[in-house]
């Protein structure tokens, strides 16, 4: 062209800005594309599996597994579509495998004096007597903690099925909770104690923080 006096810089010019703009559109694309066929061949979790996604605050049922997207159910019925590429950087739970048993587990506070043996007794027996709970499987009272206004317990338990969490950790919190009244085993409010000095005396006062969820 140039012999011909025909001046191509200009087209050269505009050709590659072009090139260079479908390239980096395509980059999103393409990297999709990989990751896509990356969870097709590793397969960490399967259409119909429940997961969560952690850095993305996503979880629920998978609906599709797509070559650029994955579309994922969530409990509210909402689906959600999910670049491959964001899940291959994620950190991904799959709730479905091995199997559909799930272990849920709550946290209870009891006062400073109680019987640390009976109260996990109770607890214990509280949750062997729900129909829901797996009786073969290991119920658990754990003892953490000494927090400030009382015992720390982890009491934990294995379900059939993962999709019955939320309502199990109800009935759960229900049980126990049933079970220290019962016993009259006080479950304490959050509490710190104040000392005021005043002219050489001293005083000791109570003061009860608001309860934080």
């Amino acid at each position: 062209m140039g012999f011909f006096n025909v001046n191509v810089s200009a087209l050269v010019t505009t050709l590659g800005v072009g090139s260079l703009a479908i390239a980096l559109a395509a980059q999103e694309v393409l990297s999709n594309m990989i990751s896509g066929f990356i969870i097709m061949i590793d397969q960490p979790f399967r259409i119909g599996d429940r997961i969560e996604l952690e850095e993305l605050r996503t979880w629920g049922d998978v609906q599709d597994i797509g070559l650029h997207r994955t579309r994922i159910l969530t409990r509210d019925n909402r689906l959600v579509s999910v670049p491959n590429a964001l899940i291959g950087t994620s950190r991904v739970i799959n709730h479905s495998i091995p199997s559909t048993q799930y272990r849920v587990q709550t946290h209870v506070s009891v006062a400073y004096g109680v019987d640390v043996d009976q109260a996990r007794q109770i607890m214990i027996e509280a949750i062997r007597a729900e129909d829901w709970v797996m009786k073969d499987k290991r119920i658990e009272a754990l003892f953490l903690e000494f927090r400030d206004s009382g015992l720390w317990f982890r009491v934990r338990c294995w379900i059939k099925h993962y999709v019955e969490t939320r309502r199990v950790i109800d009935k759960m919190n229900s049980a126990i909770y049933r079970a220290l009244n019962e016993a009259g085993i006080e479950i304490p409010l959050p509490q710190r104690v104040v000392h005021l000095h005043s002219d050489g005396a001293s005083q000791e006062n109570s003061v009860n923080q608001e309860s934080i969820r």
